[in-house]
């Protein structure tokens, strides 16, 4: 995912190729405290995919398959992860999409080339994703984001105020879109996905009908109920991506970020820290309580049963979990201006640089240590377990991104995305001079 902050140089780096060839931005010139973010990000993408889609800790059946892994905190922990978590770290990666393609354009000055370009990247990036959710991990996002990105670049024209405009806007659409599902839970745009998913999966010899058939598939399957379920659940992830309202969630960090993207407040931030602490502030303030408040009320089935507890239940998340990332995203940068906690988080910035390699990686990890294809840990541990192993992975991917980034100029799936958008192999060995 680091891809989704194109950074384009306007002179090609000296690399053997003719000056009209398009070429990426050296590894130099990136923005190491948006690599540093993005970082960030990534620990919290990871906390909350081990929470809600790798570790069926809460599934009905699985509590009593080692109690050992069970803590009396797990309810608590599983509580601060809706509350802190879901959805606010995915909200910073949206902006930060969003943000590089703002720079894209800004950092060449052959506009039609950059939109050719940028056009092709989210072609390449839609095939990346569409593998990964058909052959890994139905929760993939990258498909989506390149779906996504294709109508960011349609809305490129607009002025800030208009974007702006359209950002609140789509922060409170689910919620009205929530609204005919009072009528009828199936009066939602998302039924032909479910439709196709449950015809896809009966095809494939089973049903989505018990509460326990992702985890008897995933987490206590082998490889056939592996497969099966990710060709089926192809469907049911976008008719779930459809049904929670995600496209006008995402669209809003998308245009936020090119809003963002344009002014490129990074490169002289001091003018901008009353508005950072504004932002910090106002964001706790909103997205805190309103964050608490979902994750104390949050019900599954009453949400996608359609009832008013799914307003209720959509308000809270348009109020409460763009303005609590927009926090997290001002604190951090607020940090990054103390040297003693720069020196920190500077670390973070080569695991950013690879993001796409490590967001694919987290699939692998997870998938290995929970599902019944690796060693089969599904619903055998807690949540309390999943922040401290979160922290490992982040751990381990900024030790091998580290070692990786001193010796090549990308990471291996960010070589790859570069090569296939400039249509030539790009140089991988870092050279002398850098």
């Amino acid at each position: 995912m680091s891809e989704a902050l194109p950074r384009e140089a306007v002179s090609p780096p000296s690399t053997g190729h003719t000056p009209l060839q398009p070429q990426p931005t050296r590894p130099e010139a990136r923005a190491t405290l948006i690599d540093a973010l993005r970082g960030f990000a990534l620990f919290g993408v990871c906390l909350g995919n081990l929470s809600v889609a790798f570790a069926f800790w809460d599934y009905p059946g699985t509590a009593e398959l080692t109690p050992a892994w069970r803590l009396a905190t797990d309810e608590t922990a599983a509580f601060l992860y809706h509350a802190l978590v879901d959805g606010k770290f995915y909200s910073i990666f949206s902006l930060l999409f969003g943000l590089g393609f703002a720079l894209q354009l800004m950092r060449r000055t052959d506009e039609a080339l950059a939109l050719r370009l940028y056009r092709r990247r989210l072609r390449i990036l839609m095939v990346i994703g569409g593998v990964h959710l058909a052959l890994f991990w139905t929760g993939d996002i990258l498909f989506f984001y390149a779906v996504m990105g294709l109508i960011m670049f349609r809305m490129r024209g607009l002025d800030d105020a208009r974007l702006l405009r359209w950002i609140v806007l789509l922060t409170f659409l689910p919620v009205v879109f929530y609204l005919p599902l009072l009528l009828s839970p199936v009066v939602t745009l998302a039924a032909p996905f479910w439709i196709i998913g449950t015809g896809v999966a009966e095809l494939l010899g089973y049903t989505g009908n018990t509460p326990t058939f992702m985890y008897d598939h995933l987490g206590n399957g082998g490889w056939l109920e592996f497969f099966q379920i990710n060709f089926g659940g192809i469907w049911w992830r976008f008719a779930d991506l459809t049904f929670t309202g995600r496209p006008f969630k995402v669209l809003a960090m998308f245009l936020l970020g090119m809003v963002i993207g344009r002014h490129r407040p990074w490169e002289q931030i001091e003018p901008h820290l009353p508005l950072l602490r504004r932002t910090l502030g106002w964001g706790l303030a909103l997205g805190l309580p309103a964050s608490l408040a979902l994750a104390a009320v949050s019900n599954q089935d009453a949400y996608y049963s359609g009832t008013w507890h799914g307003v209720l239940e959509s308000a809270l998340y348009a109020v409460g979990v763009i303005p609590l990332a927009l926090a997290y995203t001002a604190g951090f940068v607020l940090l990054w201006q103390r040297a003693a906690w720069q020196r920190v988080l500077v670390w973070l910035a080569p695991t950013g640089r690879m993001a796409l390699t490590n967001y694919l990686m987290q699939t692998l990890i997870g998938i290995t240590i929970f599902y019944g294809i690796g060693f089969g840990l599904a619903g055998r541990v807690g949540a309390t377990w999943l922040a401290p192993l979160a922290l490992a992975i982040l751990v381990v991917q900024t030790i091998f991104s580290q070692w990786w980034l001193a010796r090549f100029r990308f990471g291996p799936m960010e070589w790859l995305w570069r090569s296939w958008t400039y249509g030539s192999w790009q140089g991988m060995k870092m050279s002398r001079e850098s």
